[in-house]
């Protein structure tokens, strides 16, 4: 399995981390969780044809998860040579489907492509030819998710954007690699976000082998959270970048 970091910031402007996006390469299907303002022209810096890629899961509702399905659409409705054939798949929280509908409705047909499916996503696990999946709310918002994603021995979770709660524990433990959000320093802690001392307790719980720090606010970047987590934590610990490459 390979993880291709392609958006490890927010919603705030950088020249070293753009908008939420992670790419899940497996034998035979590519996978997209979260599609943050970047993430389809990231796709074809890395190499990735975005025609290719299989399932897109989106964890919540917030621009920066989500706002390049509109050019993602877009350019798959109307490729410049082969079109898609086969089916892609978008899933989201609760009111996703509404949601692709009120984009429609701004922009018509032109975001519509054939082969589309749209499936919002429950509490409980689902069964795929490569993969197991499986989606727990995390608080941040009304619908928000984090996700779990397993295939052939090999587990990733992905944490979205959250706060500590305890059934995040359980969802994650004895993961291979762990995609946890660290947004802020300890001092500027918001509700809703993880600082290094929530990520701190809760991977000494999880125990993931791969600790990737990722939605990094720019003042993380002077305040070396890395150190912070590294420091107190038992497994390898990577500070999350555009176009890292995480392989296991």
């Amino acid at each position: 399995m390979e993880i291709q970091i392609l958006g490890s910031g927010t919603c705030v402007p950088s020249d070293r981390r753009g908008s939420s996006g992670y790419l899940i390469i497996l034998e035979s299907t590519k996978i997209l969780f979260d599609c943050g303002n970047g993430v389809t022209w990231k796709l074809e810096k890395s190499g990735i044809n975005y025609l290719d890629i299989d399932h897109i899961f989106i964890t919540h509702m917030h621009p920066d998860h989500n706002a390049d399905l509109i050019p993602f659409l877009f350019a798959t409705k109307y490729p410049a040579e082969k079109p898609r054939t086969k089916e892609l798949n978008l899933w989201g929280p609760p009111g996703f489907k509404d949601f692709i509908k009120s984009m429609q409705n701004i922009y018509g047909n032109w975001l519509n492509p054939d082969n589309t499916k749209i499936s919002e996503l429950e509490n409980h696990d689902y069964s795929f030819d490569e993969f197991n999946f499986s989606a727990i709310r995390t608080g941040h918002t009304e619908n928000s998710l984090a996700f779990r994603l397993e295939s052939k021995g090999k587990s990733v979770v992905y944490s979205g954007d959250t706060d500590y709660f305890d059934e995040f524990i359980d969802f994650a433990r004895d993961c291979d690699v762990l995609i946890i959000e660290c947004s802020l320093p300890d001092r500027l802690k918001r509700k809703g976000h993880l600082t290094p001392a929530d990520v701190i307790k809760i991977a000494s719980s999880v125990k993931p082998k791969i600790l990737a720090l990722t939605h990094m606010y720019p003042i993380c970047d002077s305040e070396n959270i890395y150190e912070q987590v590294d420091n107190e934590t038992d497994c390898k610990v990577i500070l999350g970048e555009d176009f890292l490459s995480i392989n296991f």
